[in-house]
């Protein structure tokens, strides 16, 4: 038997034993159920912390909340809505001991923790591409063009903003990379199935109304690059340290005055056109995936070939996570002579 593997076959080992479509389908209802839940009664804590009790209910209070989350009405409102990704932690943890029968701790990787190795060079990448981006088109805005809050502002936003957005790209990271990529590989190694759907859903997640059928491309671009990264490193660090410097660039330090949840450093007006840094930061991002992709693949393939074990066998086996009754009724139409 070869020794050699590839990395999304590693990295969706733990949930080949439940992949079944059913299992998928309702442990994304119920986490997001959990999810919903727990932000309505973080919402209901916050009200009494703040008022004595709770401002809305029923309806009104998830419609209330729903709204906060779709266009949040101030700074704090935003960060509220950060730390409301708290719950998708918890609510992973029980579904995947419910619904698959496995320790949530796999969705980081086969090592059952984040890689911090991984998660630096994610996050150094992220930050010096995104200064990359941006920096020359600040400059070329001109200081009139942009608003600077006040250091004495914007540090508690920035003590407070820091670990709320890790909470929030780790949680996004642990769904989307971890639960939906897993069990998708688990069944099928197809990129439509591992990457492109959970890319998919992880635009869904991040609506734009002013966008080409009303997905957000970018999101959807990003979701594919970060697909990429981890099904090339068997672990969500990486994609985690990605994910958590574009957001520190983006929402901590430059964004539209426009924006409700506006607690950046650095606020541009409403009507500036922002999309020469944005394609200029996603498109490096997206090359540097496919580079990283093929490399990865390439040394994969190198080693097969040098297993003595292999006996002409195809590398495709290797990869592809078929299922045992997949492979029986497959020899049984070979032995009968089909196709």
């Amino acid at each position: 038997m070869a020794t050699f593997r590839h990395p999304l076959t590693i990295f969706s080992e733990a949930a080949k034993p439940r992949a079944q479509i059913w299992r998928t389908l309702l442990g994304i209802v119920m986490a997001l159920a959990m999810v919903i839940a727990l932000s309505l009664l973080m919402r209901i804590g916050v009200d009494t912390i703040l008022f004595g009790q709770p401002q809305e209910s029923g309806r009104a209070l998830l419609r209330s909340a729903l709204r906060e989350a779709a266009s949040p009405s101030s700074t704090l409102s935003f960060l509220l809505y950060l730390a409301t990704f708290a719950g998708f932690w918890p609510a992973l943890w029980v579904t995947l001991r419910v619904v698959h029968k496995r320790s949530g701790a796999t969705l980081w990787g086969p090592e059952g923790r984040i890689n911090w190795r991984h998660f630096r060079i994610g996050l150094a990448i992220s930050l010096a591409l995104g200064a990359a981006a941006w920096m020359p088109f600040v400059y070329a805005s001109g200081p009139e063009a942009f608003a600077l809050r006040g250091m004495g502002a914007w540090l508690p936003i920035l003590a407070v903003g820091l670990p709320l957005i890790f909470v929030q790209t780790a949680a996004e990271e642990l769904l989307f990379r971890g639960y939906m990529l897993q069990q998708f590989a688990a069944r099928t190694w197809s990129i439509l199935g591992w990457s492109v759907l959970p890319s998919m859903m992880f635009a869904a997640f991040h609506p734009s109304v002013d966008e080409p059928l009303g997905l957000n491309w970018f999101s959807f671009v990003f979701g594919l690059i970060m697909a990429a990264v981890t099904s090339r490193t068997a672990n969500l660090g990486a994609a985690v340290g990605l994910h958590f410097g574009h957001n520190i660039i983006n929402v901590l330090l430059i964004a539209p005055m426009s924006l409700g949840m506006n607690a950046a450093l650095i606020s541009l007006p409403a009507d500036l056109d922002i999309r020469g840094p944005k394609f200029v930061y996603i498109a490096v991002m997206f090359i540097g995936a496919l580079i990283y992709m093929g490399r990865t693949d390439l040394k994969f393939l190198m080693a097969w070939r040098e297993d003595p074990s292999r006996k002409g066998q195809s590398p495709i086996k290797l990869v592809v996570p078929l299922s045992e009754k997949f492979i029986k009724a497959r020899r049984r139409r070979l032995a009968k002579g089909g196709a």
